[in-house]
């Protein structure tokens, strides 16, 4: 079978995740990300798409799905599912498991970055690997160990950062000392911050209606997507937490960006006095306010470490990567760091010969 990928956007920056799979009889397009900031331009939507893969519920991979036509049938998992517009054609897929497409028989894993997020791999000769995104440090969700794959596209957000986040969370935790607000995404860190603060003994905390829901649907349901019993510490922790409180020392509340959600509704306030924490991506306004002082940053690791990306390689056997949603200004450091071949192009084909 001869295939042919498309980075539509994530390669070579930070940017919202589309990439389209064509075989001689079907188009897939993995994710449908929507621009993390104001300055992105929207990317070009492919036609005679025969269906959209989703891998998490985070914007910059699904909130491009409204300049999709309805009737293109998307597959995502339950959880995916909730955020999506009730108009679409939505075929429910399991955090691990397989399902056949066409010709293509796609299995999925659960990525280690979100409840209900999930990573594909497809039987394409060779085999072909699309990580979403990706984090093998998470002590809230599990990351499954790919099928091997010739040619992977991999999250890599961090580039070739590679601080352990055994090391992020005491950094993370000495900003914690003063009352601070956490913007964060309900379905990814914000739960995964709160247990461990628990565990740690640190109660005096108070999750938006947001990430408490989110909290309270993973202690319910485990969709494939939480570590091996951590359910037992999510739902004593459900019952600790105090209600949403604004004097609360410790808040954690959406959206990511601050600006929005109930996180931009408490910066706005004139009295209120929480140090805003960044924990992850930083659009360029953040980025500013934090330059100038006005904010805090420390990143929770949600992406892969340089030795993560490695441990992957090793589990994939793959020939050639692409690293995404990050610059790749040193393509040789990239390939001496990972030992396989980076892509840089934005085209991929395969031709196969029987």
């Amino acid at each position: 079978m001869n295939f042919r990928i498309e980075i539509i956007s994530g390669l070579n920056q930070k940017a919202p995740a589309a990439i389209l799979l064509s075989t001689p009889s079907q188009r897939i397009l993995l994710d449908a990300g929507g621009a993390l900031d104001t300055e992105s331009d929207d990317w070009a939507v492919p036609d005679n798409l025969d269906a959209v893969l989703l891998s998490h519920d985070h914007i910059d991979h699904i909130a491009g799905l409204c300049h999709l036509p309805p009737h293109v049938p998307v597959y995502c998992s339950a959880v995916t599912a909730r955020s999506l517009p009730a108009h679409r054609s939505v075929q429910v897929i399991a955090v691990r498991g397989q399902f056949r497409l066409g010709d293509l028989t796609v299995t999925t894993g659960s990525c280690g970055h979100a409840y209900g997020g999930v990573w594909f791999h497809f039987d394409v000769p060779g085999g072909l690997f699309y990580s979403g995104d990706i984090s093998m440090e998470s002590a809230l969700f599990r990351f499954d160990p790919p099928p091997r794959a010739e040619i992977a596209l991999v999250d890599a957000s961090y580039g070739l950062y590679d601080t352990p986040q055994s090391q992020q969370r005491a950094h993370v935790a000495a900003y914690l000392r003063q009352p601070t607000l956490c913007p964060v995404p309900p379905s990814g860190r914000a739960v995964e911050i709160a247990l461990l603060e628990a565990q740690a003994g640190r109660l005096a905390m108070t999750l938006d209606d947001d990430c408490r829901a989110m909290l309270t649907a993973m202690a319910e349901y485990d969709d494939g997507s939480l570590q091996t019993g951590v359910q037992a510490g999510l739902r004593a922790l459900r019952q600790q937490l105090p209600p949403f409180s604004v004097t609360a020392p410790l808040i954690l509340a959406a959206d990511p960006d601050g600006q929005t959600g109930m996180a931009g509704a408490l910066r706005a306030q004139p009295d209120f006095y929480h140090r805003t924490l960044f924990t992850g991506h930083m659009n360029p306004r953040a980025r500013q306010q934090w330059q100038s002082g006005e904010v805090d940053f420390c990143r929770w690791n949600v992406h892969p470490t340089r030795r993560c990306l490695q441990r992957l390689v090793m589990m994939l056997g793959c020939h050639a990567l692409a690293p995404l949603f990050t610059p790749l200004d040193d393509v040789s450091r990239w390939q001496q760091a990972l030992g396989c071949t980076i892509i840089t192009d934005s085209t991929i084909e395969r031709e196969v010969c029987h």
